[in-house]
């Protein structure tokens, strides 16, 4: 993110820890908590500087996929100190074949309201203090989410037979994408957003890409 973003993000946290050192948000500390809580094996990382970006890139392994889980609001336990800890939204599967074998990939819980894993500020009540307060909070985030993209991709080591799944190049599926530059550049696209009462509505979002199968397989060869 920018290093202005990063730097007010840093703020909100420090506030809510009188008398400390805001914490840091992207680091080695950081990542090995995030392997720890993975089910994977920290193996290195770098820091990341891109002009005006500030980031961290992290390399982790494992054994056995089915032991793994990865949620979405991985490292951010800094940013919303005593926040309760969502249910990890991907667990997988494998059952290996002589032929071929399957990976199942559970995804996120598909109840209404599972979109608010992604909070936007909202109209108001009406009112033009409310309208200028939501103009407000949207204009900040349009600022601090600038060049944010999220991609949540699985790559086979191999040929993919059959899937479910309907984003699938090649050996690579994805299972969720967000381009905020193009959500935030749609009204219409944030109004979907905040209007969806679950995943399936988020189908059609500008800028999105999600799977609203609660289970994806993917049959493969090697």
């Amino acid at each position: 993110m920018s290093a202005q973003a990063l730097g007010m993000l840093q703020g909100l946290a420090g506030a809510n820890q009188k008398g400390e050192k805001p914490p840091q948000l992207f680091g080695e500390e950081q990542a090995r908590q995030a392997a720890a809580t993975m089910g994977v094996t920290f193996v290195s990382g770098e820091t990341i500087k891109t002009g005006d970006l500030d980031g961290y890139r992290a390399h982790y392994m494992f054994d056995d996929i089915s032991k793994v889980t990865v949620k979405m609001d991985q490292g951010t336990d800094n940013l919303a100190p005593g926040s309760e800890t969502r249910k990890p939204p991907f667990g997988f599967a494998f059952t290996r074949g002589a032929a071929s074998s399957v990976l199942t990939i559970q995804m996120p819980d598909q109840t209404p309201g599972a979109a608010g894993a992604l909070p936007m500020p909202g109209a108001g009540s009406g009112s033009d203090a409310d309208k200028a307060q939501a103009a407000q909070a949207m204009a900040m985030m349009k600022m601090m989410m600038r060049g944010l993209f999220v991609d949540v991709a699985l790559t086979v080591n191999g040929r993919i037979i059959k899937s479910n799944a309907p984003y699938v190049e090649g050996s690579r599926v994805t299972l969720l994408q967000l381009d905020f530059d193009k959500l935030l550049a749609d009204d219409a696209a944030l109004l979907k957003l905040q209007s969806a009462k679950g995943v399936k509505d988020l189908a059609a979002v500008p800028g999105l890409k999600v799977v609203t199968e609660p289970t994806v397989t993917i049959e493969f060869s090697r």
